[in-house]
This record gives C-alpha cells, sequence and structure tokens, in this order.
C-alpha cells in the first residue's frame, strides 16, 4: 500500500472542521485512494465504528439513481439519522451528481456531518471549487507520487529507482504495470483519452488537434520560456497550424485548470515584482511527459528542472522563475547590464530560497560562471545548486549548498540543511 502521509495529515487537521474538505487533483493521482482507503483506515483504527463512516462511490452504476437532483442528500439523511452520533460522509466523484454544489452544502449544515468529497474531469476543476464554494469549502490538491512516496513503494533494486522515476514518472497506477510496455501504454491512454479530452470539455472547444499540438509543444519546451502569442507563432512556423493567441491563452487556462501544467511566473529578484513576460510552464508528472514526446530528450536538464520544480509545489511552497541583473563587459570590454536566471525562487511564509540546477559540480575556468546568478542575488537567502550527480552535500566558500538531486528528493528538509 502505497503511504500518502503528506496528504492524509492535511485530512487529520481538518477533521471535524465546518468545512467541507475538497480533495482535487490530476485524473489518477490517488484521491480516492487517500479517501476512502487511507483515511477511512486512519479513522477506524481512531476508534470510528463503521456505521459513522458513510462511503459513495458516485461512479459506480449501483448509485445511479444518486445522481438526480436531490437524491443524494435524500439518501444521506436517511441513514444518518442519530443526531447525537458524528458522522464522516465520504463522497466520491461528486461532479457525477445534479447540482452537486448544492447537494453538497445541503448536507454540510447538518453539524455532525463531517463532509469530505472528491471531483475529477472538466466539471470538477481548481476554478470551479474557488467560484462555487467559496469559504464554505477546504481544498487539499493531490498530487502524483513525490520521488520519496515512490522510493519507498518501489520493489526493484533501490539504485535504480531514480532512473525508473525519471523516465516513467509517479502516477501510482504504473505498480500495476509491470513491463515498460504496459507502463508506456498507460501513460500514453491517460494523455490521448483522459487528460485532453478533459481540457477540450472543459473549454468548450472542437478544436481538438490544435489543443493536442499545444499540450504537445509545451511537452517539448518544459523549462523555456513561452506565452500565447510565442506558441501561436510556434504552431504556425513548425507545425503549419494557424490560430490566434487569445484561442491559445484559452487552452493554457485548460491545461493548467486540468492539473495537467503548472505554470512558474517569471520574477525579477531585484525589482521585486512579477514580469508581465513569458512563463515557464511543467508537467505535473514527468512521465506523462515523457510519453507525449516518444521518450525523446535532447536537454536531460530541463527534465531535472520538471521534476525539481514538482517536488517543490508538493512540499508546498510557492516556485517561481527568476532572474537578476549584473554588470558584465562585452565583447567590446563596455560594461553592460546582463539578465542572469536563477531557476526557481522558493518561497514560503517568510522563507525564501534560490535553487539552480546543474549537471555537475563546475570546475576549472567555469567554475565562477556557474554560480554567477545566485552570487548576484542581494540579501542572505539561503541558495542552492541541485546537481545531478551522486555526490554529499556540502556548503561551498560562497555559503551555497551544493546538493545531489537523489538526496534533494528523499530528504524532506534538504532545503534547510
Amino acid at each position: 500500500m502505497i503511504k500518502r502521509d503528506y496528504y492524509l495529515n492535511q485530512l487529520i487537521e481538518k477533521r471535524h472542521s465546518s468545512k467541507v474538505k475538497i480533495i482535487t487533483g490530476l485524473r489518477r493521482s490517488g484521491k480516492s485512494f487517500l479517501l476512502t482507503k487511507l483515511y477511512r483506515n486512519y479513522l477506524q483504527d481512531s476508534g470510528v465504528k463503521n456505521e459513522q463512516i458513510i462511503v459513495v462511490e458516485l461512479d459506480d452504476e449501483k448509485n445511479d439513481k444518486l445522481l438526480l437532483k436531490g437524491e443524494l442528500r435524500k439518501y444521506i439523511e436517511s441513514i444518518a439519522t442519530d443526531d447525537s452520533m458524528q458522522y464522516y460522509i465520504m463522497l466520491d466523484e461528486i461532479q457525477e451528481v445534479e447540482d452537486f454544489v448544492r447537494a453538497v452544502n445541503s448536507l454540510n449544515k447538518h453539524d455532525n456531518y463531517d463532509i469530505y468529497i472528491t471531483g475529477s474531469n472538466s466539471k470538477f476543476l481548481s476554478k470551479d471549487i474557488n467560484d462555487e464554494f467559496k469559504d464554505r469549502g477546504t481544498e487539499i490538491n493531490v498530487r502524483p507520487l513525490s520521488f520519496s512516496e515512490f522510493y519507498e513503494s518501489y520493489d526493484g533494486d533501490k539504485r535504480f529507482a531514480l532512473q525508473q522515476y525519471l523516465r516513467f514518472g509517479g502516477m501510482p497506477g504504473l505498480f500495476e504495470e509491470k513491463t515498460d510496455q504496459g507502463k508506456i501504454r498507460y501513460l500514453s491512454n491517460l494523455m490521448n483519452n483522459v487528460y485532453v479530452d478533459d481540457i477540450k470539455k472543459n473549454i468548450n472547444t472542437n478544436l481538438v488537434d490544435e489543443l493536442s499540438a499545444t499540450v504537445d509543444a509545451l511537452c517539448s519546451i518544459t523549462g523555456n520560456l513561452t506565452n500565447p502569442l510565442n506558441m501561436a507563432n510556434y504552431l504556425k512556423s513548425e507545425k503549419k497550424i494557424k490560430i490566434d493567441n487569445e484561442t491559445i491563452s484559452k487552452f493554457f487556462t485548460g491545461i493548467k485548470d486540468a492539473f495537467l501544467f503548472d505554470e512558474a511566473k517569471r520574477y525579477n529578484i531585484k525589482g521585486m515584482s512579477y514580469l508581465n513576460t513569458p512563463s515557464k510552464y511543467y508537467c505535473q508528472d514527468i512521465g506523462l511527459r515523457n510519453v507525449r514526446i516518444n521518450f525523446r530528450e535532447p536537454n536531460e536538464g530541463f527534465l531535472i528542472e520538471n521534476t525539481v520544480f514538482n517536488e517543490l509545489k508538493t512540499r508546498g511552497y510557492i516556485v517561481d522563475a527568476g532572474f537578476v541583473e549584473r554588470k558584465i563587459k562585452n565583447k567590446l570590454g563596455n560594461w553592460v547590464y546582463a539578465q542572469c536566471e536563477v531557476d526557481f525562487i522558493v518561497r514560503s511564509g517568510s522563507k525564501e530560497y534560490y535553487i539552480q540546477i546543474m549537471d555537475g559540480v563546475p570546475q576549472g575556468k567555469h567554475l565562477n560562471n556557474e554560480y554567477d546568478s545566485l552570487l548576484a542575488v542581494p540579501g542572505s537567502f539561503k541558495k542552492l545548486v541541485v546537481i545531478n550527480k551522486p555526490l554529499l552535500s556540502y556548503t561551498n566558500r560562497d555559503g551555497i549548498l551544493i546538493i545531489s538531486l537523489e538526496e534533494f528528493l528523499l530528504n524532506q528538509n534538504s532545503l534547510d540543511l
């Protein structure tokens, strides 16, 4: 059984809250398993009786009658009748129910009902939660397996776990596939027949080929700066697809709302402001991204960058792409301002970190140049370099933590070493 302690603890902390606990996330990321297996087991181990836990799987054909307006509320109220008893109501795939927001809010008026819901597809996305439930719900967003979750459940030679993760990602269903071919088929089916279809329905478009090409392009240019106008120009020049940037903007919104990609906005570190310029986009699961481009990876650095980004988001950090200006001499010997990229600016409350991704430890004449971006960052915030090579972590003479990718991913306190 795959442990999802990070998310389980969030549910435990929100237990008995007056708000509806809303579990969202990418399809097949383990939302239902978290609620109806892990959390249910926790309640039972805590002494909660079976009759206090009501689980309704609304994608099950036997519950079709409960999908009609008003029927779910009537059903729950007919079995949770003791006002002196605490009930735990778990409604899986709630989006199948007609007028589900009103049904859930009506049930939540019972003081002894502790309500938990999961949902997916085009009717139950992040923006819908914010718009419909407002202050009556609290969201728990479940992402694909982090590397530490994957590593703990991996039953092969642990020396190869990271390579497997970087290739196939962390979708929980992969553990049911015993061959590489099976894993590829599983991921391909999710991308082609589930996620793209969900996005198409959510944004109500018939431009399926154009949408698919946009998803392909985002997978191909992961870690590169882009925006709707750039994407429209790219599709026109490379794919011979003519489409306006307003439509591409609509695609981008649907792709993010379906939890398939996250956006990292560009931030001027010294100017302390976001820029209305291209952003970076990262796929929530590296395996889904890889299968979409047929596992072709001309630049492994972007693969590592996507993996580190996902880890930071899983840990609950706000993550931006940064740059800092500094003076350099050009070829003519003149001093000019140049923009130095910082891969990630990471924030949580008052804490702030700056992270650079490198393939190896800089040596010789490249030693100083590779650290220039981090050294140009003002202030005394923590600075890290994540290296895609095995090594023991250490702090260099400039106060920068040098840490291997594997240790960074496995050590939940890696930012504060």
